[in-house]
């Protein structure tokens, strides 16, 4: 018993840091994006923000699944830890170049001018700390330290802040900042290899390269579904960086990444709610299509909290990045939207695989990707963010939460009940509709109001359940 009580703090405290260490880790990346609004104005914060969405590419190239992997066999043989991180250090050495080719051919095909080639090739150097990082993180994540991570990644970002504010100083060129970028990422690897220092040093020697090739190809599946789901997300900044004014990329990456700390925050609650919806199949169908019921209930009550005061108070939210962001107010109401219909991939997607339905998730994806791509290349030019924004909500509904419902019921049997999410965004979107017509300002004011009237009306619409919370925390203790 003392060993699982010490198991379940463990996840516990894994949880918290996931939410409250991501969550502060996603208000730092806005605080630096708001310095680089006010420094060097929306043209400059528009390509610092597409550097990042290319180089978020390349960053997959480096992880590709082997994270869940490695993560899996390290649990499953505690013996070969050691080696199994040596054998994954060779991975990352092998994977390396090939981000670098990613980043530079994604730079090169899209003829972005000189100066954005530049700086994105400086910040490409990054991606060798970030094969560090990720030998850590599998090292966190199998021992159930991964607010070990958190707190290295959180002081790295700090530092951020602190280096682009001085560089602010001076409006130094693009090319520099991304250079501020890389050093945070050193120190974030420099961090993690300290806190992790005990469990596995990091070495080039007696590296197994062929063990590594077979480690590759067995997380190529998963890693190609990932590589999929970041292109997927990439593509909105590709086309508009192309096809669209420089004040349009700068509306929608603010609108993203304003409502990003929320879609994490709950990636990360799905995430924990995964192993207890996990748990039951298949041995219990029952309990599991009440743990699934129960899971997205709570997801979609957290989303339309976020999405409430969104809709709510955009032209603050904009603000606080900086006021030359206030005009695309409208990409923000359009992403509340969005982070609805996320809450239902985020939280329904990861249980395809509990039923094994990778490759039907694989070929819906895929599809997808084209759809987008379709889509995005033909708004872009006429109606340029919000055209995009509008597609993106289209595309998520249509070709990503309602596939993943249509397999998860056919694959499963269960039936998703629709009563308890449709009465929470009823109460978002009437609130949003009353404050916005009472405070028309779409300030603080309108933020506020809109908080303290969400739960109160949701509580009393029968939509939010105490025993949903109690049920899952029990399910999870034991």
């Amino acid at each position: 018993m003392t060993g699982q009580a010490n198991l379940g703090r463990k996840v516990v405290g894994n949880t918290v840091a996931q939410v409250a260490g991501r969550g502060l880790i996603a208000l730092s990346r806005l605080a630096v994006a708001s310095v680089i609004v006010r420094g060097w104005g929306k043209a400059t914060f528009g390509e610092y923000s597409l550097l990042f969405v290319i180089l978020t590419i390349s960053e997959w190239v480096l992880d590709f699944g082997t994270t869940e992997i490695f993560v899996r066999d390290v649990c499953a043989n505690r013996q070969r830890e050691t080696g199994l991180l040596k054998t994954l250090t060779a991975a990352k050495l092998l994977q390396l170049p090939a981000a670098f080719v990613v980043l530079a051919a994604v730079l090169l095909v899209m003829r972005y001018p000189s100066h954005i080639v530049e700086a994105g090739l400086s910040g490409g150097l990054g991606l060798i700390f970030y094969s560090g990082v990720l030998i850590y993180h599998t090292v966190f994540k199998a021992n159930l330290s991964i607010h070990l991570e958190v707190a290295a990644e959180l002081l790295s970002v700090v530092l951020m802040i602190v280096l682009v504010w001085m560089a602010s100083h001076w409006r130094v060129s693009l090319a520099v900042l991304m250079a501020c970028h890389v050093v945070s990422r050193a120190t974030f690897f420099a961090i993690c290899a300290w806190l992790g220092r005990k469990q596995f040093r990091l070495t080039t020697l007696g590296l197994n390269y062929r063990e590594a090739w077979s480690s590759l190809r067995t997380s190529s599946a998963v890693g190609l579904i990932g590589l999929l789901v970041v292109g997927y997300e990439a593509l909105d900044m590709l086309a508009l960086s192309k096809l669209s004014t420089p004040a349009d990329l700068a509306y929608y990456s603010a609108a993203q990444r304003l409502i990003w700390p929320i879609v994490m925050a709950l990636s990360s609650v799905g995430a924990t709610l995964y192993p207890l919806v996990a748990s039951y199949w298949p041995h219990d169908r029952a309990g599991f299509e009440v743990a699934s019921q129960r899971a997205l209930n709570i997801v979609i009550l957290l989303a339309c909290a976020g999405a409430c005061c969104a809709l709510a108070s955009p032209v603050f939210l904009m603000g606080l990045l900086g006021p030359d962001l206030v005009e695309g107010a409208t990409a923000l109401r359009i992403f509340a939207v969005l982070l609805v219909i996320k809450a239902v991939t985020a939280t329904m997607g990861p249980v395809l695989y509990i039923l094994h339905a990778q490759r039907q998730a694989l070929r819906f994806i895929a599809v997808a990707v084209v759809v987008k791509a379709a889509i995005v290349l033909a708004v872009a030019p006429r109606y340029g963010y919000i055209g995009v924004a509008v597609a993106a909500v289209l595309v998520e509904t249509l070709f990503a939460a309602a596939p993943t419902i249509a397999i998860l019921q056919s694959r499963s049997g269960y039936r998703v009940r629709w009563g308890v999410p449709a009465r929470l965004v009823a109460c978002a979107g009437l609130i949003a509709a009353v404050v916005g017509w009472l405070l028309p300002s779409g300030g603080l004011a309108s933020g506020v109001a809109a908080a303290l009237l969400y739960s109160p009306l949701a509580l009393l619409s029968g939509a939010i359940n105490m025993s949903d919370f109690r049920s899952l925390l029990a399910r999870k203790a034991t």
